[in-house]
Protein backbone atom coordinates (compact mmCIF):
# COMPACT_ATOMS: atom_id res chain seq x y z
CA UNK A 1 0.00 0.00 0.00
CA UNK A 2 1.37 3.41 -0.99
CA UNK A 3 2.22 5.63 1.97
CA UNK A 4 0.69 9.12 1.99
CA UNK A 5 3.28 11.88 2.30
CA UNK A 6 2.51 15.24 3.92
CA UNK A 7 4.35 18.26 2.52
CA UNK A 8 4.22 21.66 4.20
CA UNK A 9 4.48 24.39 1.55
CA UNK A 10 4.68 28.13 2.16
CA UNK A 11 4.26 31.26 0.05
CA UNK A 12 3.97 34.87 1.17
CA UNK A 13 3.31 36.77 -2.06
CA UNK A 14 1.05 36.58 -5.09
CA UNK A 15 3.77 35.66 -7.59
CA UNK A 16 4.91 32.74 -5.42
CA UNK A 17 1.28 31.60 -5.14
CA UNK A 18 1.17 31.42 -8.97
CA UNK A 19 4.36 29.35 -9.16
CA UNK A 20 3.38 27.11 -6.25
CA UNK A 21 0.00 26.40 -7.87
CA UNK A 22 1.79 25.27 -11.04
CA UNK A 23 3.99 23.02 -8.90
CA UNK A 24 0.95 21.54 -7.14
CA UNK A 25 -0.80 20.79 -10.42
CA UNK A 26 2.30 19.00 -11.69
CA UNK A 27 2.76 17.21 -8.38
CA UNK A 28 -0.81 15.96 -8.64
CA UNK A 29 0.27 14.08 -11.76
CA UNK A 30 3.70 12.98 -10.54
CA UNK A 31 2.95 12.37 -6.85
CA UNK A 32 -0.78 11.61 -6.48
CA UNK A 33 -0.29 10.16 -2.99
CA UNK A 34 1.20 13.39 -1.62
CA UNK A 35 -0.86 15.91 0.37
CA UNK A 36 0.15 19.57 0.48
CA UNK A 37 -0.80 22.11 3.16
CA UNK A 38 0.62 25.26 4.72
CA UNK A 39 0.78 29.01 4.10
CA UNK A 40 -1.12 29.14 0.83
CA UNK A 41 -2.74 31.64 -1.47
CA UNK A 42 -6.00 31.34 -3.42
CA UNK A 43 -4.41 29.69 -6.47
CA UNK A 44 -2.80 27.01 -4.32
CA UNK A 45 -6.13 26.27 -2.66
CA UNK A 46 -7.71 25.92 -6.09
CA UNK A 47 -4.94 23.45 -6.92
CA UNK A 48 -5.81 21.33 -3.89
CA UNK A 49 -3.64 22.59 -1.02
CA UNK A 50 -5.04 22.95 2.50
CA UNK A 51 -4.56 26.33 4.18
CA UNK A 52 -3.08 26.87 7.60
CA UNK A 53 -2.83 30.63 6.97
CA UNK A 54 -3.18 32.85 3.88
CA UNK A 55 -0.16 35.13 3.90
CA UNK A 56 -0.70 36.17 0.26
CA UNK A 57 -3.90 38.11 0.91
CA UNK A 58 -2.24 39.94 3.80
CA UNK A 59 1.04 40.56 1.96
CA UNK A 60 -0.81 42.35 -0.83
CA UNK A 61 -1.74 45.04 1.69
CA UNK A 62 1.68 45.33 3.34
CA UNK A 63 4.17 48.02 2.39
CA UNK A 64 7.47 46.19 2.62
CA UNK A 65 9.76 43.71 4.31
CA UNK A 66 9.46 45.35 7.76
CA UNK A 67 5.68 44.90 7.76
CA UNK A 68 6.06 41.35 6.49
CA UNK A 69 8.43 40.43 9.31
CA UNK A 70 6.12 42.05 11.86
CA UNK A 71 3.23 39.87 10.75
CA UNK A 72 5.50 36.83 10.46
CA UNK A 73 6.26 36.36 14.16
CA UNK A 74 2.82 35.10 15.13
CA UNK A 75 2.57 33.01 11.98
CA UNK A 76 5.94 31.35 12.65
CA UNK A 77 4.78 30.34 16.12
CA UNK A 78 1.60 28.83 14.66
CA UNK A 79 3.57 26.96 12.00
CA UNK A 80 6.10 25.54 14.46
CA UNK A 81 3.30 24.40 16.76
CA UNK A 82 1.62 22.58 13.86
CA UNK A 83 4.93 20.87 12.98
CA UNK A 84 5.35 19.64 16.53
CA UNK A 85 1.82 18.29 16.67
CA UNK A 86 1.88 16.59 13.25
CA UNK A 87 5.29 16.41 11.57
CA UNK A 88 5.37 16.87 7.79
CA UNK A 89 7.67 14.75 5.63
CA UNK A 90 9.12 17.85 3.93
CA UNK A 91 9.03 21.63 4.19
CA UNK A 92 8.94 23.52 0.85
CA UNK A 93 9.54 27.29 0.97
CA UNK A 94 9.12 29.65 -1.99
CA UNK A 95 10.94 32.99 -2.24
CA UNK A 96 10.37 35.66 0.51
CA UNK A 97 13.67 35.15 2.39
CA UNK A 98 12.75 37.57 5.19
CA UNK A 99 10.11 35.09 6.28
CA UNK A 100 11.35 31.79 4.91
CA UNK A 101 14.95 31.78 6.11
CA UNK A 102 13.56 32.13 9.62
CA UNK A 103 11.14 29.31 8.91
CA UNK A 104 13.94 27.13 7.51
CA UNK A 105 15.91 27.60 10.72
CA UNK A 106 12.95 26.45 12.83
CA UNK A 107 12.38 23.47 10.56
CA UNK A 108 15.98 22.31 10.86
CA UNK A 109 15.85 22.60 14.65
CA UNK A 110 13.01 20.07 14.51
CA UNK A 111 14.92 17.81 12.12
CA UNK A 112 12.63 18.50 9.12
CA UNK A 113 14.13 18.42 5.60
CA UNK A 114 13.85 21.75 3.75
CA UNK A 115 13.54 22.44 0.02
CA UNK A 116 13.86 26.13 -0.87
CA UNK A 117 12.40 27.03 -4.28
CA UNK A 118 13.32 30.40 -5.87
CA UNK A 119 16.66 31.22 -4.29
CA UNK A 120 17.31 34.39 -2.26
CA UNK A 121 19.07 36.92 -4.47
CA UNK A 122 22.25 37.06 -2.42
CA UNK A 123 24.24 37.65 -5.61
CA UNK A 124 22.82 41.19 -5.47
CA UNK A 125 23.29 41.76 -1.74
CA UNK A 126 23.47 40.00 1.66
CA UNK A 127 26.03 37.35 0.80
CA UNK A 128 26.37 36.78 4.55
CA UNK A 129 23.22 34.67 4.31
CA UNK A 130 25.12 31.87 2.54
CA UNK A 131 26.19 30.23 5.78
CA UNK A 132 22.61 30.18 7.03
CA UNK A 133 21.29 28.77 3.74
CA UNK A 134 23.93 26.03 3.68
CA UNK A 135 23.09 25.14 7.30
CA UNK A 136 19.29 25.20 7.13
CA UNK A 137 18.37 24.27 3.54
CA UNK A 138 18.82 20.72 2.27
CA UNK A 139 18.26 21.59 -1.39
CA UNK A 140 18.03 24.94 -3.12
CA UNK A 141 16.05 25.06 -6.39
CA UNK A 142 17.37 28.00 -8.45
CA UNK A 143 15.42 29.69 -11.24
CA UNK A 144 18.25 31.69 -12.84
CA UNK A 145 20.94 29.81 -14.81
CA UNK A 146 23.99 31.33 -13.11
CA UNK A 147 22.69 30.71 -9.57
CA UNK A 148 23.53 27.00 -9.41
CA UNK A 149 27.29 27.49 -9.68
CA UNK A 150 27.15 30.66 -7.57
CA UNK A 151 25.50 28.94 -4.60
CA UNK A 152 27.50 25.74 -4.93
CA UNK A 153 30.68 27.77 -4.54
CA UNK A 154 29.22 28.88 -1.20
CA UNK A 155 28.65 25.30 -0.07
CA UNK A 156 24.92 25.18 -0.82
CA UNK A 157 23.36 22.12 -2.52
CA UNK A 158 21.85 24.10 -5.37
CA UNK A 159 20.25 23.02 -8.63
CA UNK A 160 18.99 25.08 -11.57
CA UNK A 161 15.41 23.98 -12.33
CA UNK A 162 14.30 26.61 -14.85
CA UNK A 163 12.17 29.72 -14.45
CA UNK A 164 8.52 29.06 -13.51
CA UNK A 165 7.37 32.26 -15.22
CA UNK A 166 8.48 30.93 -18.61
CA UNK A 167 6.54 27.75 -17.88
CA UNK A 168 3.38 29.78 -17.29
CA UNK A 169 3.90 32.12 -20.24
CA UNK A 170 4.04 29.19 -22.66
CA UNK A 171 0.32 28.67 -21.95
CA UNK A 172 -0.66 32.32 -22.45
CA UNK A 173 -2.82 33.11 -25.45
CA UNK A 174 -3.39 36.74 -26.47
CA UNK A 175 -6.90 37.82 -27.35
CA UNK A 176 -6.68 38.59 -31.08
CA UNK A 177 -9.60 41.05 -31.01
CA UNK A 178 -8.16 42.98 -28.05
CA UNK A 179 -4.74 43.09 -29.72
CA UNK A 180 -6.36 44.52 -32.86
CA UNK A 181 -8.18 47.22 -30.88
CA UNK A 182 -5.04 48.13 -28.95
CA UNK A 183 -2.95 48.41 -32.10
CA UNK A 184 -5.36 50.82 -33.76
CA UNK A 185 -6.78 51.02 -37.25
CA UNK A 186 -6.26 48.34 -39.89
CA UNK A 187 -6.02 48.67 -43.64
CA UNK A 188 -5.07 51.99 -45.29
CA UNK A 189 -5.20 53.82 -41.95
CA UNK A 190 -2.72 51.50 -40.24
CA UNK A 191 0.30 53.65 -41.07
CA UNK A 192 -1.35 56.57 -39.29
CA UNK A 193 -1.70 54.73 -35.99
CA UNK A 194 0.39 56.16 -33.17
CA UNK A 195 2.72 53.77 -31.35
CA UNK A 196 1.29 52.01 -28.31
CA UNK A 197 3.03 52.78 -25.03
CA UNK A 198 2.25 50.09 -22.44
CA UNK A 199 2.59 50.94 -18.76
CA UNK A 200 3.21 48.08 -16.32
CA UNK A 201 3.15 49.70 -12.86
CA UNK A 202 3.33 46.48 -10.84
CA UNK A 203 0.77 44.52 -8.85
CA UNK A 204 1.26 45.71 -5.27
CA UNK A 205 -0.64 48.70 -3.99
CA UNK A 206 2.39 50.69 -2.81
CA UNK A 207 4.34 49.96 -6.00
CA UNK A 208 1.46 51.16 -8.19
CA UNK A 209 1.19 54.32 -6.09
CA UNK A 210 4.91 54.93 -6.54
CA UNK A 211 5.35 53.99 -10.20
CA UNK A 212 2.17 54.77 -12.13
CA UNK A 213 2.30 58.56 -11.52
CA UNK A 214 5.93 58.55 -12.71
CA UNK A 215 5.07 56.49 -15.78
CA UNK A 216 2.21 58.86 -16.58
CA UNK A 217 4.60 61.79 -16.18
CA UNK A 218 6.93 60.22 -18.76
CA UNK A 219 3.95 59.96 -21.11
CA UNK A 220 3.05 63.62 -20.45
CA UNK A 221 6.60 64.73 -21.25
CA UNK A 222 6.55 62.72 -24.48
CA UNK A 223 3.37 64.47 -25.56
CA UNK A 224 4.83 67.85 -24.63
CA UNK A 225 7.78 67.01 -26.90
CA UNK A 226 5.44 66.37 -29.85
CA UNK A 227 4.96 62.60 -29.57
CA UNK A 228 1.42 61.24 -29.64
CA UNK A 229 1.60 57.69 -28.31
CA UNK A 230 -1.53 55.82 -27.41
CA UNK A 231 -1.38 54.57 -23.83
CA UNK A 232 -2.60 51.36 -22.22
CA UNK A 233 -2.11 50.42 -18.57
CA UNK A 234 -1.73 46.91 -17.21
CA UNK A 235 -3.94 46.10 -14.22
CA UNK A 236 -2.66 42.89 -12.64
CA UNK A 237 -5.96 42.08 -10.93
CA UNK A 238 -9.49 43.48 -10.73
CA UNK A 239 -8.84 44.50 -7.13
CA UNK A 240 -6.36 47.13 -8.40
CA UNK A 241 -8.67 48.62 -11.06
CA UNK A 242 -10.12 51.43 -8.92
CA UNK A 243 -6.62 52.38 -7.74
CA UNK A 244 -5.32 52.63 -11.32
CA UNK A 245 -8.36 54.56 -12.53
CA UNK A 246 -7.85 56.96 -9.62
CA UNK A 247 -4.31 57.72 -10.80
CA UNK A 248 -5.50 58.21 -14.39
CA UNK A 249 -8.20 60.61 -13.20
CA UNK A 250 -5.74 62.56 -11.04
CA UNK A 251 -3.38 62.92 -14.01
CA UNK A 252 -6.27 63.80 -16.36
CA UNK A 253 -5.26 60.97 -18.69
CA UNK A 254 -7.52 58.82 -20.81
CA UNK A 255 -6.04 55.38 -21.32
CA UNK A 256 -7.16 51.84 -21.96
CA UNK A 257 -6.82 49.68 -18.83
CA UNK A 258 -6.16 46.01 -19.57
CA UNK A 259 -6.99 43.76 -16.63
CA UNK A 260 -5.17 40.46 -16.12
CA UNK A 261 -4.17 40.11 -19.78
CA UNK A 262 -0.55 41.09 -20.31
CA UNK A 263 -0.38 38.57 -23.15
CA UNK A 264 -2.63 40.78 -25.29
CA UNK A 265 -1.17 44.07 -24.06
CA UNK A 266 2.44 43.06 -24.67
CA UNK A 267 1.64 41.53 -28.05
CA UNK A 268 0.23 44.90 -29.12
CA UNK A 269 2.80 47.20 -27.48
CA UNK A 270 5.56 49.09 -29.29
CA UNK A 271 7.35 50.26 -26.13
CA UNK A 272 6.88 49.28 -22.48
CA UNK A 273 7.56 51.20 -19.28
CA UNK A 274 7.79 48.50 -16.62
CA UNK A 275 8.33 48.51 -12.88
CA UNK A 276 11.30 46.35 -11.92
CA UNK A 277 10.81 42.69 -11.05
CA UNK A 278 9.86 39.50 -12.84
CA UNK A 279 7.55 41.59 -15.02
CA UNK A 280 10.66 42.57 -16.97
CA UNK A 281 11.12 38.92 -17.93
CA UNK A 282 7.45 38.85 -18.96
CA UNK A 283 8.10 41.77 -21.32
CA UNK A 284 11.29 40.13 -22.59
CA UNK A 285 9.33 36.97 -23.41
CA UNK A 286 7.38 39.04 -25.95
CA UNK A 287 10.64 40.59 -27.23
CA UNK A 288 9.35 44.10 -26.64
CA UNK A 289 11.60 47.15 -26.21
CA UNK A 290 11.33 48.38 -22.64
CA UNK A 291 12.51 50.86 -20.06
CA UNK A 292 12.74 49.58 -16.49
CA UNK A 293 12.04 52.01 -13.67
CA UNK A 294 11.61 51.64 -9.93
CA UNK A 295 11.61 53.88 -6.88
CA UNK A 296 12.34 52.32 -3.49
CA UNK A 297 11.04 55.32 -1.57
CA UNK A 298 12.33 58.46 0.11
CA UNK A 299 13.25 56.68 3.36
CA UNK A 300 15.86 54.54 1.60
CA UNK A 301 17.34 57.23 -0.64
CA UNK A 302 20.13 58.54 1.60
CA UNK A 303 21.01 55.16 3.15
CA UNK A 304 21.45 53.86 -0.37
CA UNK A 305 23.53 56.86 -1.43
CA UNK A 306 25.78 56.43 1.59
CA UNK A 307 25.97 52.64 1.92
CA UNK A 308 24.54 51.08 -1.25
CA UNK A 309 27.89 50.56 -2.98
CA UNK A 310 29.05 48.44 -0.03
CA UNK A 311 26.07 46.09 -0.20
CA UNK A 312 25.09 45.85 -3.88
CA UNK A 313 27.22 43.24 -5.64
CA UNK A 314 25.86 43.52 -9.19
CA UNK A 315 26.44 46.33 -11.73
CA UNK A 316 22.86 45.89 -13.00
CA UNK A 317 19.63 46.00 -11.02
CA UNK A 318 16.92 44.90 -13.45
CA UNK A 319 16.45 41.16 -13.95
CA UNK A 320 16.84 41.30 -17.73
CA UNK A 321 20.21 43.04 -17.52
CA UNK A 322 21.36 40.76 -14.70
CA UNK A 323 20.60 37.68 -16.82
CA UNK A 324 22.28 39.18 -19.87
CA UNK A 325 25.28 40.40 -17.91
CA UNK A 326 25.04 43.62 -19.90
CA UNK A 327 22.93 46.78 -20.22
CA UNK A 328 20.44 45.41 -22.75
CA UNK A 329 17.56 47.65 -21.63
CA UNK A 330 17.68 51.11 -20.03
CA UNK A 331 17.12 50.95 -16.28
CA UNK A 332 16.33 53.83 -13.92
CA UNK A 333 16.47 52.42 -10.40
CA UNK A 334 16.43 52.07 -7.46
CA UNK A 335 15.22 55.67 -7.38
CA UNK A 336 13.45 57.94 -9.87
CA UNK A 337 13.88 61.57 -8.95
CA UNK A 338 13.50 63.13 -12.41
CA UNK A 339 11.42 61.66 -15.25
CA UNK A 340 12.95 63.96 -17.87
CA UNK A 341 15.82 61.56 -18.55
CA UNK A 342 13.41 58.65 -18.90
CA UNK A 343 11.27 60.64 -21.33
CA UNK A 344 14.33 61.46 -23.45
CA UNK A 345 15.28 57.78 -23.66
CA UNK A 346 11.68 56.83 -24.48
CA UNK A 347 11.62 59.42 -27.27
CA UNK A 348 14.83 57.99 -28.71
CA UNK A 349 13.47 54.45 -28.60
CA UNK A 350 10.26 55.51 -30.35
CA UNK A 351 12.21 57.09 -33.20
CA UNK A 352 15.24 54.79 -33.48
CA UNK A 353 14.15 51.58 -35.21
CA UNK A 354 17.74 50.29 -35.27
CA UNK A 355 17.94 50.45 -31.46
CA UNK A 356 14.56 48.76 -31.07
CA UNK A 357 15.60 46.00 -33.49
CA UNK A 358 18.88 45.47 -31.60
CA UNK A 359 17.02 45.26 -28.29
CA UNK A 360 14.59 42.71 -29.73
CA UNK A 361 17.48 40.54 -30.92
CA UNK A 362 19.22 40.76 -27.56
CA UNK A 363 16.02 39.86 -25.72
CA UNK A 364 15.47 36.91 -28.03
CA UNK A 365 18.98 35.62 -27.31
CA UNK A 366 18.28 35.98 -23.59
CA UNK A 367 14.86 34.33 -23.50
CA UNK A 368 15.24 31.52 -26.04
CA UNK A 369 17.37 29.24 -23.79
CA UNK A 370 14.81 29.63 -20.98
CA UNK A 371 11.71 28.80 -23.02
CA UNK A 372 12.00 25.05 -22.50
CA UNK A 373 11.70 25.51 -18.73
CA UNK A 374 10.20 22.58 -16.79
CA UNK A 375 10.60 24.04 -13.34
CA UNK A 376 7.54 22.38 -11.79
CA UNK A 377 8.56 18.94 -13.06
CA UNK A 378 12.09 19.28 -11.76
CA UNK A 379 10.97 20.58 -8.36
CA UNK A 380 8.47 17.73 -8.17
CA UNK A 381 11.36 15.33 -8.70
CA UNK A 382 13.28 17.00 -5.87
CA UNK A 383 10.25 16.58 -3.59
CA UNK A 384 10.15 12.88 -4.41
CA UNK A 385 13.89 12.55 -3.79
CA UNK A 386 13.82 14.33 -0.43
CA UNK A 387 10.89 12.27 0.84
CA UNK A 388 12.18 8.89 -0.35
CA UNK A 389 12.65 6.43 2.49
Amino acid sequence: MTQTRRVFISVAEDSADVHAASLLRRAGEMLPEYRFYGLTGPRMRAAGAETLYDFVSHAAMLSGAVSLVGRARAVLRTVERSWRENRPDLVVLLDSPELHLRMARRAKRLGLPVLYYIAPQTWASREYRHRQIARDVDRLACILPFEEEYFRRAGVRAEFVGHPLLEALADEKPDAELVRRLRGPDGPQASLAAPLLALLPGSRQHVIDAMLPRQLDVMRRLRSAGFTPRVAVSCAAAARLAQIQGHLHAANVTAKVVTDDNASLLTAADLVLVASGTATLHVAYYRKPMIVMYDAGRALYWPHRLLGRWFLKTPHLSLVNILAGARVVPEFMPFVRDTRRIARVAAQLLTDEAWRALMRRQLDALVRPLETSQASTRVGALIAELTAS
